[in-house]
């Protein structure tokens, strides 16, 4: 793995460069589809300004939730520390990682709140994004490869030479789940967009998204192996959440049917 690049001598993280590409090229399609169903582009924009900010909150509010314990002990020991700095950097310590899901639900409903303000129709911005985020998502997870992080399980077959925090390369071979991701969310996208331009599900591809993607993280985390977010039952912090996602997209299935049945027999 190569967690840094070296670009006229200065020293580029991976991730951030590979990630910078995927933002470039998601925004394209984004600004393409919106287009297309002439939507206003500059309001697309105002939309991920204010996602970006509730990805960011959201990422590391989530992660900061898988080591609560971490924190609550550090709040314990605050007696310990020779300043309020130390104090702070601890805690930061453990709020500085970043969970996908929570960046995604932060992204949403920041997105969603502003598409309320502005009085835009929600279903059709967000199908836009539907199609735009797991085309970024394929990029990120490439990223992720790159940097060593979100790390498969051992696998005689798999990839050696992670990165570990020490500097020093892992020598154990592991299954590359964040490749395995990527190509799958890229075929998601292709799926996805393909619907947008047959305008199927019209106004309701994020939930086809969202519906989607919970199955192939459930599936993918038994491929993980990195646990540090913790397990309850067996189960990941992401198959959790995994399983939240499509009970909630069944409800939301399930009133809307309700609801055009009762219209068709009035």
């Amino acid at each position: 793995m190569h967690p840094y690049l070296e670009i006229f001598g200065l020293k580029i993280p991976t991730y951030g460069l590979i990630s910078f590409v995927g933002i470039l090229l998601a925004g394209a399609l984004a600004y393409f589809l919106a287009k297309r169903r002439s939507l206003d582009p500059n309001e697309l924009i105002n939309i991920a300004i204010f996602a970006v900010i509730g990805v960011f909150l959201g990422a590391h509010l989530l992660y900061a939730i898988t080591r609560i314990e971490d924190i609550i002990a550090v709040c314990e020991n605050y007696g310990t520390y020779e300043n309020f700095g130390e104090f702070l950097k601890d805690i930061w310590n453990y709020c500085n990682g970043m969970v996908f899901y929570g960046g995604l639900y932060g992204g949403v409903l920041a997105g969603f709140i502003v598409i309320k303000v502005r009085k835009l129709s929600v279903g059709q911005y967000g199908d836009i994004f539907a199609v735009a985020l797991p085309l970024f998502h394929a990029f990120g997870r490439v990223g992720c490869f790159f940097a060593g992080c979100c790390y498969g399980i051992p696998w005689e077959n798999g990839i050696s030479g992670r990165i570990l925090g020490s500097g020093n390369a892992e020598s154990v071979a592991r299954f590359p789940v964040q490749l395995c991701e990527s190509g799958i969310l890229l075929l998601l996208a292709s799926l996805l967009l393909l619907l947008f331009l047959k305008n199927k599900f019209s106004g309701e591809l994020m939930g086809v998204y969202l519906a989607s993607y919970a199955v192939i993280r459930f599936a993918l985390e038994f491929l993980r192996g990195d646990e540090i977010r913790g397990r309850l039952f067996g189960l990941s912090t992401s198959q959790w959440i995994s399983i939240i996602t499509l009970l909630g997209v069944a409800v939301y299935v399930l009133l809307k049917l309700i609801k055009r049945r009762k219209s068709a027999e009035e």
